[in-house]
């Protein structure tokens, strides 16, 4: 493998547009932090459909991305991860779009078994369909995140469950209240799941440029300005501390992550 140390070649895809949008501005900052100034920055938004070839990125020229800690399609790949959440764990918050015509059913939900009961809708590839079925719900994963909504009105399955940093803006993309969907107010599923920067094996080099610029842009406040920037008063606007929460496990944290609970 060939390597220019100024190109960094990040993959973004498989994601909404506001995370796209978060995280490539937060590798930007973590490069300046770390006093890098004329680093190259390659972004490719590519969409990988199918879970083997996300899983693959790593031989198709990526030097690092953002992802779930204890994504399983990268377990045994050659990949070092950077364990510092890069999001305060508000991914791991998920918050539910219902039919509008269901809003009574969920405003009585008072257990996890009715959640369990209904089935959720998941697009292929996301880490968040084997974190559902370990916990015994019944998961419909299929398709892309561009045609969820429209499942959801089909009636393939009874809700879906985004994480809070990414509900607004998804649900406004998609037109949902036009459609004749909810954004639920009264419910949060919760399970511990942390973004963290995972990099390619051969490029050791950014492995310290990344964790120094992190871990001086979370000292110097400069990440909390930019979660701010990109996510403005969240934990309040959508009452993450008030709603009837539901707690779910996550076997796929590796080890310096299991006891992760993030401070909202």
């Amino acid at each position: 493998m060939v390597i220019n140390e100024k190109k960094i070649h990040f993959w973004n895809g498989n994601k909404s547009p506001t995370r796209r949008n978060y995280e490539k501005q937060l590798l930007s900052l973590c490069v300046q932090e770390a006093g890098i100034t004329d680093a190259d920055i390659i972004v490719d938004e590519c969409d990988y459909p199918a879970a083997e070839d996300e899983g693959n990125i790593f031989s198709k020229g990526c030097d690092l991305l953002v992802s779930v800690a204890g994504n399983q399609k990268f377990s045994g790949k050659p990949t070092t991860i950077i364990e510092i959440p890069v999001c305060r764990g508000v991914l791991g918050h998920r918050l539910l779009v219902i039919p509008q015509k269901q809003a009574e059913r969920f405003a009585n939900i008072n257990s996890v078994r009715q959640l369990q009961q209904m089935t959720i809708g998941i697009p292929a590839t996301w880490a968040d369909a084997d974190l559902f079925r370990h916990n015994d719900f019944n998961v419909s994963e299929k398709g892309s995140l561009d045609d969820l909504f429209m499942r959801l009105l089909n009636q393939e399955f009874d809700y879906i469950a985004l994480g809070a940093n990414e509900i607004e803006s998804i649900f406004a993309q998609f037109s949902g209240e036009k459609a004749g969907l909810l954004l639920e107010p009264t419910i949060l599923i919760y399970y511990p799941l942390p973004l963290v920067f995972y990099i390619h094996s051969d490029r050791q080099d950014l492995v310290s440029i990344i964790e120094s610029g992190l871990t001086t842009a979370i000292a110097n406040g400069k990440h909390e300005s930019l979660f701010e920037e990109h996510h403005p008063n969240l934990i309040n606007r959508l009452a993450l501390r008030t709603r009837t929460t539901f707690r779910l496990t996550n076997p796929y944290l590796p080890d310096p992550l299991k006891n992760f609970c993030p401070t909202l």
